[in-house]
């Protein structure tokens, strides 16, 4: 352990500069360092820290961030007065120092004195998008970012951003940057001169402090190159979609962003097949080499734009699967990754209450076009086409029949992470093949803190057969069984069903069967925060034709179709259920 006084002699201790920063964090740690002492250790903490930073400079950002600025948190919070300001001196300089090739802490240095924080007021809402960039930086296997969000969230300004960072990272790094009018590009290549340009820029990046805020050796309003570069024409090329590239090469990314011209393009089928087949003929050849990573950012207008289609492209390369998060899709061979993020949630609630309050948000919904809305603010541009679920292709009930069967029968299928839903739809049949979708469980929880609510409905709704897909907790039938017990219920049948076949296939295979023979409460009758409102949003929306973020609702009643409706199983008569009960 290094003690107080030996700071001097730490560069020639035989240890190696990892060890030497552990201690160092160790004396920050400890209580009994006095508070004055404290401030020169930071000062070996940053020391050492550029020591890593020659031998390895993405682990030495990752320490700096994870233990050493936590720490000096929490030395600014309990800190005399006289030294509250001395600390956190030091707080920014490990900010300015991960800054260098940490996206988050670049994009927080440089909004440090603006008294409008874009980041710092939506963290919980572009975090993923933040580290998604931060990613395709340095992930060889990363190639594309395809992000949407509703207007006005930050997408386009982190985009320009990052284009910014890019060029702290290596002079010699270049960008190309499309957008659908010269307006954008322009407005965005004058925001990255002006950061480049800025003084926290050279403080994070030091080469730029030697050109004292004039960095750029060939300067036009779209194209220009930064001095000493080493680039074959500009280190930053803007075009709208109509311009030419011909000729022009970027090495660190193509970016593009919003490439529809808004609402009056949005259901022109001529402008979307126009800027896919400049993808295809010329835009994807630009990059130089496999390090340019291809960007696609802005707010969907229809399931025939740009980004949809590049989705549906490389769904076709490597199947895009579902992450933790509930917003993000990445696909299996880690090349791609797409972040859709809705105004509001599966809740009802807005993701994002600084730039859409709930109030606002609800009202946005109320007065626009549904179709619009669900692709504008919801990142939802499925088409109809391929959404059999749909409203419209379901049949729907007002007031449940007055000849309904005493019974209900229901399927469970259980969350296999912890972003699915937990799905128990309930049928309540009328004896003539129809089920009548009464009631439901959709509810993003762990199995374990919804067992006391499925033996409740279970016995509300006299449930005579349960069946469960149960691939993995081969436990759940009995311990429902035996919780079924102690209340006195004997008249529950739970099938455990261990499912051989995929979800799409099964979900395929019973579409027919749903939409013929189960009826569903009518959309205004529906609460949007309920869980019966959930499930019919996620079910609703469920596409055959685009990847789906989740399938929870779908599958289960499709599972209920499956194994109840086409009669797999023998059921109670209903004249059993009258003695039953």
């Amino acid at each position: 352990m290094i003690k107080v006084g030996d700071k001097i002699q730490i560069k020639k201790q035989e240890t190696t500069l990892e060890s030497t920063f552990t201690d160092i964090l160790n004396v920050l740690k400890s209580s009994k360092i006095k508070e004055h002492d404290k401030l020169d250790w930071c000062n070996s903490a940053l020391s050492i820290l550029e020591e890593m930073y020659k031998q390895n400079e993405l682990g030495s950002v990752k320490v700096a961030k994870t233990k050493l600025i936590p720490i000096l948190h929490k030395l600014i919070e309990g800190s005399k007065i006289e030294n509250m300001a001395l600390f956190f001196d030091y707080y920014k300089r490990a900010y300015c120092f991960c800054a260098r090739r940490d996206f988050e802490c670049f994009v927080d240095y440089i909004e440090w004195n603006m008294p409008r924080k874009v980041l710092a007021n939506r963290r919980n809402v572009l975090k993923p998008y933040v580290d998604a960039l931060n990613r395709i930086a340095f992930d060889d296997r990363l190639q594309y970012l395809v992000v949407s969000y509703p207007p006005s969230m930050g997408k386009s300004y982190l985009a320009t951003l990052f284009t910014a960072w890019g060029y702290g990272i290596s002079i010699n790094n270049s960008v190309i940057r499309m957008s659908y009018s010269d307006e954008l590009v322009l407005g965005f290549s004058r925001t990255v001169k002006g950061i480049i340009s800025s003084p926290e820029f050279a403080e994070i990046f030091p080469l730029f402090k030697l050109y004292n805020g004039k960095p750029f050796e060939v300067e036009r309003e779209s194209d220009w190159k930064i001095k000493n570069a080493n680039v074959p024409k500009s280190n930053h090329i803007a075009r709208t979609r109509n311009g030419s590239t011909t000729g022009e090469r970027a090495s660190f990314a193509i970016i593009f962003d919003d490439m529809t011209k808004g609402a009056e393009e949005a259901n022109s089928e001529k402008a979307h097949r126009d800027i896919y087949d400049k993808w295809n003929t010329e835009w994807w050849n630009r990059r130089d080499g496999v390090r340019c990573k291809f960007i696609f950012v802005g707010t969907q207008w229809c399931n025939e734009d740009i980004l949809n289609r590049i989705i549906e492209d490389r769904n076709k390369v490597s199947r895009l699967k579902n992450t933790d998060n509930p917003y993000v899709m990445e696909s299996e061979d880690k090349s791609t990754i797409v972040i859709r993020v809705p105004m509001l949630d599966e809740n009802h609630k807005t993701t994002c209450s600084e730039v859409y309050p709930q109030q606002i948000a609800e009202q946005i919904e109320q007065n626009t076009d549904p179709f619009l809305f669900s692709c504008v603010y919801q990142q939802d541009p499925l088409p109809v086409s391929g959404r059999e679920f749909a409203w419209e292709n379901l049949r729907t009930y007002l007031n449940l029949p007055s000849d309904l069967e005493s019974y209900c029968m229901a399927s469970l299928d259980t969350a296999r992470k912890g972003k699915d839903n937990v799905s128990m739809p309930i049928f309540k049949p009328d004896g003539n093949g129809n089920y009548y979708f009464v009631d439901c469980i959709f509810k993003q929880k762990p199995m374990e803190d919804l067992y006391d609510e499925i033996i409740e409905k279970i016995i509300q709704h006299r449930i005579i057969k349960l069946v469960i897909e149960n691939n993995i907790d081969t436990s759940l039938k009995t311990l429902l069984t035996d919780r079924l017990k102690q209340r006195g219920v004997n008249w529950c049948e739970i099938i455990e069903k261990y499912n051989t076949v995929k979800k799409e296939e099964r979900i395929k295979n019973n579409r027919g069967i749903v939409q013929k023979f189960v009826v569903f409460l009518d959309k205004t009758l529906t609460k949007p925060n309920s869980d019966y409102g959930r499930l019919m949003e996620n079910m609703t929306k469920y596409s055959f034709d685009k990847p789906n973020l989740h399938d929870d609702s779908v599958d289960s009643v499709c599972m209920f179709a499956s194994e109840i409706i086409v009669g797999k199983f023998n059921f109670i008569k209903p004249i059993a259920c009258k003695r039953l009960f």
